[in-house]
């Protein structure tokens, strides 16, 4: 009971955790009952709330903490997971074991994640560096010359198309629902609208 005189019943209330905080929490784009939850210690857990205090699935995807996590909204199955340690994978959920792609490139926390709402797209937020958008699309080709390859362009992967860096402590990142190639991003300075030029 509140002081305004309102009951508030909680629909659901996990135990769960095992006094692990959640760091994000997302429900799927097409199971009505069904949320992924991000945990301190590199956990993902699927809930379905009809099946209180216990998940139906858990993975450890690192050894840090996931601060991020999206659905994607064209392939299901598909779950991505941001870490503490900036690393960022993606999982198929019928064949949680191994990622599906890996990235590593980031060397601070990723803060922030999201799909594209039409296409294989992913934008991700690493802490104090900027927005990184990734083509999920493009395949990891195998080069005939690796050294001069790794030489030109070290750590990058080809998957990653643009980035907008520039303010301090960039936290959180969105697609324009209707203009599907403006984004928008949260910063300690602010807040930035932009449209990458090669999307």
């Amino acid at each position: 009971s509140s002081s305004s005189g309102m009951n508030v019943t909680p629909m659901y209330n996990n135990k769960d955790t095992n006094n692990k905080s959640v760091e994000d929490i997302r429900w799927s784009p097409t199971e009505a009952t069904v949320l992924a939850a991000g945990e301190e210690g590199g956990l993902v857990k699927i809930y379905d709330i009809r099946a209180p205090n216990r998940h139906m699935i858990q993975k450890r995807v690192n050894k840090t903490d996931v601060n991020a996590l999206a659905w994607s909204k064209l392939v299901t199955n598909l779950l991505a997971s941001g870490c503490d340690d900036g690393e960022w994978s993606v999982w198929d959920l019928r064949k949680f074991e191994d990622p599906l792609a890996r990235f590593t490139p980031h060397t601070t926390p990723i803060t922030s994640m999201e799909w594209h709402p039409t296409d294989e797209s992913m934008i991700v937020v690493s802490d104090d560096v900027g927005s990184f958008v990734y083509d999920l699309s493009v395949e990891e080709e195998k080069e005939e010359n690796t050294d001069a390859a790794s030489e030109e362009q070290p750590d990058l992967p080809p998957q990653l198309l643009f980035v907008h860096s520039g303010s301090p402590l960039t936290k959180e990142v969105h697609w324009h629902p209707q203009i599907t190639s403006c984004l928008m991003s949260t910063a300690y300075d602010g807040f930035h609208i932009f449209m990458p030029s090669n999307l």
